[in-house]
């Protein structure tokens, strides 16, 4: 049942439901005709929560994340974060939202190659304007210290391991204290102990009060995650909490 704070949001099971899709709809037009990427989904999740939406290529989980990144803008249906209907805002307001509340973690990390580490993490606090310039660089030696690679600051990326770039990636995605951490396949390019690793990072950042939703190919998530969403067709065909690790993670929120 759900119940209500005093800023009024709905809350469920006790933390406070942050993302909200409701009845999305994405249409793209190719030569075949219309392609539906997602067909009337309702997708929420909640503030401390860790949710992985599976699913086989095709199935419209590359285009959910662009929903909840605002990258992409719903045929139907509405895309409510934190209160913001993100679907109303223009490409300009939902650039200025984005850098603001959303960081994002890619499986080829995409750490910009001729910039160091910390140059890295920076880049995001120069575009928003959110981080004062004299605690960028502070800010910036403190999230790389958060995962593990501080000694690595002023190295070039091409110089790191892949769970090193990873590290710095995800550091990278919470330069600004974003809500909400999307991650694409974040594990997809690393080897099995650095991608458990990495899914540790991620819970640890839900302990913290991060929300983060990981879009992947693999199934057997089920010890860092507090819920799994799979899709089919652009389909939500199930939606399973992992009791354990929701409440773990709730009693934090």
């Amino acid at each position: 049942m759900a119940t209500h704070g005093k800023n009024g949001k709905a809350r469920t099971n006790g933390a406070e439901k942050l993302i909200e899709l409701r009845h999305i709809t994405k249409q793209y037009m190719n030569a075949a005709g219309t392609f539906t990427a997602l067909d009337g989904i309702d997708f929420e999740a909640s503030t401390a929560e860790f949710v992985a939406v599976v699913g086989k290529s095709g199935s419209g989980k590359s285009t959910l994340l662009n929903m909840l990144g605002g990258i992409d803008t719903p045929t139907s249906g509405e895309v409510i974060i934190d209160g913001t209907p993100i679907h109303r805002l223009n490409q300009n307001q939902l650039a200025v939202w984005r850098g603001k509340h959303v960081g994002a973690v890619f499986q080829f990390f995409q750490l910009l190659p001729t910039l160091t580490v910390i140059e890295n993490v920076i880049l995001p606090m120069d575009f928003c304007h959110i981080i004062p310039i004299n605690q960028r660089k502070q800010r910036a030696i403190q999230l790389l210290e958060q995962v593990g690679i501080a000694d690595q600051a002023y190295k070039l990326p091409t110089l790191l391991s892949g769970g090193q770039q990873q590290r710095a990636a995800i550091a990278r995605a919470q330069a600004n204290d974003p809500l909400i951490i999307l991650a694409d396949e974040p594990t997809g390019n690393l080897d099995s102990h650095t991608a458990d690793a990495t899914l540790q990072l991620f819970k640890d950042l839900t302990i913290a009060g991060k929300t983060v939703v990981m879009v992947t190919h693999e199934r057997d998530v089920t010890a860092w995650v507090s819920r799994t969403v799979t899709l089919a067709d652009g389909k939500v065909v199930s939606n399973s909490a992992v009791p354990n690790n929701r409440e773990a993670t709730y009693a934090l929120a």
